[in-house]
């Protein structure tokens, strides 16, 4: 099977990304934008203003300091962060035309993946907000999948649910898998390239010459989410971390798994992003 076709199939059925977010996602690679008229922009649509606002007011983001206006969030989250947290917000509002989609657990592993990464990027040297896009683009090619194909959807989400893996299963149902079809979107939304990248290597990062940094990070959170979400041990995350990705990363492992309780507090943090 062809990208194309998964595009062609979804085309009709997911809605666009609004305006505002669009630009914001235009801004990445760019330096001269007017944060004002963003700010006015996001403003104006009062559905993302909403979303944004009870992010930014999260425990996690805020400190207990409440944000009331878009420009109370400029002043105390900075550009970078609120382009973020609105992507974040127009991203993950569009709905999928798929009853059999599960929409809630989709978006809330996405967000625990996000938070991941942005934590592994504190320790990695990495810049945490960018860590944060690519972790919860991650597996945005799992959800048009399932616009494009629900009932071999529906098949592969059964036998996942049993511990198969989805990006094999995908491979071999169509021919095509999740980082292909999100690195495809990435590009067609204009992320920056090394997003689009992280998005492709996440699933085998250490095999691709240049190392991509932000692909270490999806792999290495994505791991350590289904840790946190099974209750493992700090032992035994600290046998299962890889050392290669860790090393490549320049993660020091011993303060990584000191502070395996403040990583799963960030990652599990997801209900006020809901």
């Amino acid at each position: 099977m062809e990208l194309a076709e998964v595009f062609d199939r979804a085309a009709s059925k997911l809605p666009s990304v609004p305006k505002v977010v669009q630009e914001l996602i235009a801004s990445f690679d760019r330096d001269d934008t007017d944060i004002d008229d963003v700010a006015r922009k996001v403003s104006h649509d009062q559905v993302i203003t909403a979303k944004v606002l009870r992010m930014a007011n999260s425990a996690r983001i805020s400190g207990g300091n409440p944000v009331k206006t878009i420009d109370d969030a400029v002043v105390r989250l900075g550009f970078d962060a609120l382009r973020v947290l609105v992507v974040a917000s127009g991203i993950s509002s569009m709905q999928v035309p798929n009853d059999t989609f599960n929409r809630q657990a989709f978006w809330r592993h996405s967000f625990e993946v996000a938070n991941t990464c942005k934590w592994l990027a504190k320790h990695a040297g990495l810049d945490g907000n960018q860590a944060y896009t690519c972790g919860l683009l991650a597996n945005i090619g799992e959800l048009l999948i399932h616009v494009a194909f629900p009932g071999q959807s529906l098949k592969i989400d059964r036998l996942v649910e049993s511990g198969a893996d989805r990006i094999q299963l995908e491979s071999m149902e169509l021919g095509l898998d999740l980082t292909q079809v999100g690195e495809e979107l990435a590009k067609r939304w204009q992320f920056p390239a090394d997003i689009q990248r992280a998005i492709r290597q996440q699933r085998n990062p250490t095999a691709h010459t240049p190392f991509e940094p932000y692909a270490g990070l999806i792999a290495l959170a994505e791991l350590l989410v289904h840790l946190f979400t099974h209750q493992a041990s700090p032992e035994q995350v600290a046998d299962t971390l890889p050392a290669n990705i860790l090393q490549m990363l320049n993660i020091n492992a011993e303060k990584l798994v000191a502070n395996l309780e403040q990583g799963r507090e960030i990652c599990l943090a997801v209900d006020d992003l809901l």
